[in-house]
């Protein structure tokens, strides 16, 4: 379960990059917290966590029906645009920290309710973090960890990989990855401490007008991208952008469409 050497998405410098145009694109993964409020829901009572939770996806979601949440991420730039959002929207009861989620600050037995949405997978030390997820929860409460289903049931995302491999060769693009397998989610957070494991699949879907907005919506909340553009210079980001933008345009249909994401929402309890 370990990674010996970080890419992109496992340092936080390019999160911090892209925290501000993430932040502005959050409402369309917001259907995915919903969901997961929906299998796994809080109380007026309960405290929350949501680890790496980037912009506030969920935290922002939950906190109506919430006492408190906790909003950690590693990336001071995400947490930068959770205070942003509490202070513009007068949410009194988001409280946003920098902090690795293989090393939670919070004492034992904290929370009533745990959630991560799309990055456990990122973490270098799975088990690690399962660990800190399991020990800040209080006995017999639960926790949510969403992850992507395998790339094929993931359209909105593999017309994306294909037009990016064919425009810029040698792009470090996601492998297989973990955590796509209900199985393999029940496995890793059985392992973790966790009892009463189960995991459920949940599609959503995405309206895609056209190439150009296609492109802005995978580049503006992508941490690859950002590590790209800084590393290329902004001359050549912009041609390496047309190129992806002509191979996009090949595969959306004309009029756009509608791609779907399959995700998979695993729950356990302490």
């Amino acid at each position: 379960m370990t990674a010996s050497t970080p890419g992109p998405q496992q340092v936080p410098e390019p999160w911090d990059a892209v925290a501000p145009t993430y932040a502005e694109d959050v409402h369309q993964w917001s259907v995915y917290a919903d969901e997961a409020l929906r299998v796994l829901p809080v109380t007026s009572a309960d405290r929350v966590l949501d680890v790496a939770c980037g912009p506030g996806t969920l935290a922002f979601v939950a906190a109506p029906r919430a006492s408190r949440v906790d909003a950690v991420d590693f990336s001071a730039g995400m947490i930068e645009q959770v205070r942003l959002r509490r202070a513009r929207e007068g949410v009194s009861n988001v409280e946003g920290a920098v902090m690795d989620a293989q090393s939670l600050a919070f004492p034992d037995a904290t929370f009533d309710a745990a959630f991560n949405l799309f990055s456990f997978f990122f973490f270098p030390d799975r088990g690690r973090a399962f660990g800190e997820l399991h020990r800040v929860l209080k006995p017999d409460r639960r926790a949510l960890i969403a992850t992507w289903g395998p790339i094929e049931r993931r359209p909105l995302m593999k017309l994306g990989f294909e037009s990016i491999a064919e425009a810029i060769p040698g792009f470090p693009l996601p492998s297989k990855g973990a955590l796509q397998d209900p199985e393999e989610c029940v496995r890793e957070m059985t392992q973790g401490g966790f009892r009463n494991v189960s995991a459920q699949v949940f599609t959503a879907s995405v309206r895609v007008e056209g190439a150009e907005q296609y492109f802005d919506l995978i580049a503006r909340s992508a941490a690859p991208f950002a590590a790209m553009r800084k590393k290329v210079g902004e001359e050549a980001w912009a041609m390496l952008k047309a190129r992806v933008i002509d191979a996009i345009r090949e595969r959306l249909p004309e009029g756009g469409a509608a791609l779907g994401a399959e995700a998979i929402l695993t729950t356990g309890t302490r």
